[in-house]
């Protein structure tokens, strides 16, 4: 136990990140003990169900919620981060003592990759990137990255390996800019980098994910979005008030899903067997028009902001955000060419490929994940806490159903 204690304290030099199951067993010669062997208790956050599980990009919005979903059935969890170790403090609260553990990485430095999985018989992969940086192209990311973790975890020999890629991963647009979308081309590399170097790996396809502070529904409403300003002093505020999306919103089709679908997806493919070597697509329910959802946003939010088909003004904040970037370094633009480009894509089923719905997980509405999330949220004006406040947002009327128990 004291050296337990040493390990999950952050900033002791020259002590070894990851202790994992060494802490209970050091690896055997023999063949025949794994894990499994030590299996105790009868399953919840202070057991251990025999998998010890490295999760690389614990800290986005996705691994949060997979890393409690992984402690909450006693798996013991190798949270991968880089940046500052104490954003990671929150995450011993989903596991018992030692259950918990943390590592810091370096994508680019395989010594860091090999400690953090070294003990794990279960990696997932849900490192990604929305926009490129000065550090990190998404080539770097979404392939070398996604390569070099599917490789060194089948040279420890992983049993279950998990890749989060896209939905509409290798789809060709130029609906706004020529080329398309760099982003979804190198997500479909990557999956074909996984699959070269891990056959057995299990993928998953999610459409946008819905939930507090995701990068859909906080695009919409975004200052960048909705009342660009130049200073302090609003730049035409009622030019600027309208929100611009591509043919006013009305060909672009979307199937977002909640996280927490997302999440519990994957801690079911681990438990099926049937599920390696597949790639599953992670939908909503229901597909809807993107202006009907940015309008149902806006009415959760109690936001009043009419939508336009005239993109200039957003064409505009994305060339002078790029720019600035590019001659200044910082700040990271959020609104870059290519998350514009992919906001104008239809989503698209592939209907040889199975859906979480396989794996026993029924989607929840975006009707009923967003009423959910934003009701304590809604503001009148700037700020607003208030539920009695709060105005009913309506409904959302659906296109078509996606699943089949719809």
């Amino acid at each position: 136990m004291a050296t337990l204690a040493r390990v999950v304290n952050f900033g002791i030099p020259k002590v070894p990140e990851i202790v994992g199951l060494m802490c209970v067993a050091q690896r055997h010669k023999s063949t025949s003990i794994t894990t499994t062997n030590y299996k105790r208790g009868t399953g919840g956050r202070s057991s251990f169900n025999g998998s010890v599980v490295t999760v690389f990009g614990a800290k986005s919005s996705l691994g949060y919620i997979v890393v409690n979903k992984l402690g909450k059935v006693g798996s013991q969890v190798i949270c991968a981060y880089r940046g500052d170790p104490y954003y990671m403090r929150d995450f011993k609260l989903m596991g018992d003592l030692g259950q918990i553990l943390f590592a810091e990485i370096d994508l680019r430095d395989e010594d860091s990759l090999r400690r953090a999985m070294q003990y794990s018989n279960v990696v997932i992969n849900l490192i990604g990137n929305n926009i490129e940086t000065k550090n990190f192209t998404f080539h770097d990311v979404h392939v070398t990255g996604a390569q070099t973790i599917a490789r060194l975890a089948k040279e420890y020999d992983v049993e279950k390996f998990v890749h989060i890629s896209a939905l509409n991963a290798g789809k060709e647009t130029s609906n706004i800019y020529k080329g398309g979308s760099k982003f979804l081309k190198a997500k479909l590399e990557g999956e074909q980098a996984v699959r070269e170097e891990f056959p057995e790996a299990i993928i998953f396809r999610p459409s946008d994910m819905i939930g507090l502070n995701d990068r859909f529904s906080e695009h919409f409403t975004a200052p960048y979005r909705t009342r660009f300003k130049l200073g302090a002093i609003p730049a035409r505020p009622l030019f600027y008030r309208r929100l611009g999306l591509w043919k006013n919103g009305q060909e672009t089709v979307k199937m977002p899903v909640k996280r927490e679908d997302v999440a519990m997806a994957i801690v079911n493919a681990l438990k099926d067997p049937e599920a390696a070597g597949k790639t599953f697509q992670a939908v909503g329910p229901y597909a809807y028009t993107l202006s009907d959802l940015v309008d149902y946003i806006f009415r959760c939010k109690n936001i009043d902001r009419p939508i336009s088909g005239n993109i200039g003004k957003d064409k505009r904040v994305v060339w002078l955000t790029e720019m600035i970037y590019k001659y200044r370094g910082f700040p990271h633009p959020k609104f870059t060419s290519d998350v514009f480009e992919r906001e104008t894509i239809t989503d698209t089923l592939d209907p040889e490929l199975p859906t979480i719905e396989d794996l026993g997980v029924s989607p929840v509405s975006m009707e009923e994940c967003l009423d959910y999330t934003y009701r304590p949220l809604r503001h009148y004006g700037d700020t607003c806490f208030r539920l009695d406040w709060a105005t009913d947002p309506g409904k959302l009327s659906p296109l078509f159903p996606t699943l089949q128990n719809a």
